[in-house]
């Protein structure tokens, strides 16, 4: 499953866990991190991980524009 938050594609697949990989829509580039969760888990947890992270990258981004 492949959903839009905040110009990142967030791919979500189950195997042994639930996994979400981020890409930045912008330049199609794979972030260097991925969600998980527990296969007894439900695939919501995955995605609010994976927004979450989207997040504290687009936070990051930020700042470090503001600074330099």
């Amino acid at each position: 499953m492949n959903l839009d938050y905040r110009g990142h594609e967030i791919r979500i697949t189950r195997a042994a866990t639930w996994s979400a990989e981020l890409v930045e829509r912008r330049t199609g580039a794979l972030l260097p991190t991925k969600a998980t969760a527990a296969a007894a888990e439900e695939m919501v947890v995955c995605l609010e991980r994976a927004r979450a992270l989207v997040d504290l990258y687009l936070e990051g981004e930020r700042r470090r524009s503001s600074s330099g």
